[in-house]
This record gives C-alpha cells, structure tokens and sequence, in this order.
C-alpha cells in the first residue's frame, strides 16, 4: 500500500509540473501572440493628449510620448496644427480652401501610434492589401524597406494625381506597438521635403527607457 501511495504521488506530482508547464507556456504564447489583422481598424490610437513639448532648442521642439515610448523633434520654426504635436508644417505652407489637409505648397508630417503587436512581414501584406484596394485612386510609386536610426521600417512613396498630392508613409512596429510617419506634400515639391521628411527621421527615438 505505501508503495502504491508513493507511485500516487509521483503520479499527481508528474501531473501538477505537467499542467503548471502548459500554464505558464501559454501565457508567454498569450503575451506573444499578434494582434489580427481583423482588430486593427478598432485599436487603441495613442491620443495626442499623449504627446508633450518636453524642451524647446534652437534647433527645434523636443515631443514625447511616455505611454508609447517615442520621443522625436519637430524642426525649427515649423508650425503646430492647432497645437497638435503630432501634425506639424513648414513655415512656408499654403493650403488650399479651408482643409489642412490638401497643400499648395509647403510640407507636412503626421504622427501616429497604435497598441497593435505585429512583425514587418504581416504589415508589408496589410498595407500591400490597402494600395491593392485603393489603386483606382492612389498610385505607388515606390517601396522599400529601410533603416531608421538602428529600426527595420517600411517605406511606401505614393501620389493622388486628382488631389495634385506626394506622401511618403514610414511605418513599423516595435514590441506591442506600431508607428506610422506620414509625409505630405503637392507635386513639384517632393525634393526639398524629401529632404527635411529624412532630416526629421534621423531625431526619432522608439523605446529611449
């Protein structure tokens, strides 16, 4: 009887490790899995209540986001949109009408970022799955994927003839995050934007802490 009481034991024994090793595995399964493409319409965006002017320099407006880990400059002299930190122009901008959003002239960069986990393969089909969709309307002009300051990043240069517009979109995640910088810009100004859009990358920082 003792014995078959050991053998018990170091049955439930083998069981409990067994169970606590299926346990702990799927909640490292649970905190590593991606977030479905399905649920990326509905994420979580990072308010701009969440960007802060930490310092201002010569050289610019320092911007963080804690909740997001990204911190990056804003060049000098280039205006806030309604105080938005994460919308910014050159000084130069002419809009058209009322929008802000269509440009006669001048530059703009917008700045988003989302809590959704996912690695550079599945965002290369999801946006792929967008200019697909969108072709009668948007033209791709180029793609590449590139390094931003040590970050593997996806770029895709594009253009709205009926809007007479130029965007170049840097997207990328990091960890439990995905980042988008978006360049705007009219046709016919693509280079000297270009240049400040690379100029402005080179100041980002994902995860500083």
């Amino acid at each position: 009887m003792a014995n078959f009481k050991k053998f018990l034991n170091k049955k439930f024994l083998f069981v409990f490790v067994f169970v606590l090793i299926l346990a702990v595995g799927g909640f490292f399964w649970w905190q590593g899995r991606e977030t479905s493409i399905e649920k990326w319409e509905t994420a979580e965006v990072s308010g701009k209540e969440d960007y802060i002017i930490k310092e201002e320099t010569p050289e610019g407006k320092i911007v963080e986001n804690k909740k997001v880990g990204l911190i990056y400059k804003i060049p000098k002299d280039w205006v806030l949109e309604k105080g938005n930190p994460t919308r910014f122009y050159s000084p130069d901008t002419e809009f058209r009408g009322n929008t802000s959003v269509i440009l006669e002239k001048g530059c703009k960069v917008y700045i988003y970022a989302s809590y959704i986990k996912t690695n550079l393969d599945t965002l290369k089909k999801y946006i792929d799955a967008d200019f697909s969709r969108l072709s009668l309307g948007i033209k791709l002009d180029r793609f590449s994927t590139i390094k931003v300051n040590n970050y593997s990043v996806l770029r895709h240069e594009y253009h709205v003839k009926n809007l007479g517009m130029e965007y170049i979109s840097v997207d990328f995640p990091s960890k439990d995050k995905l980042y988008k910088i978006l360049l705007s810009n009219p046709i016919g100004e693509k280079e000297r934007c270009e240049a400040e859009f690379n100029k402005f990358l080179e100041t980002i920082l994902i995860n500083p802490d």
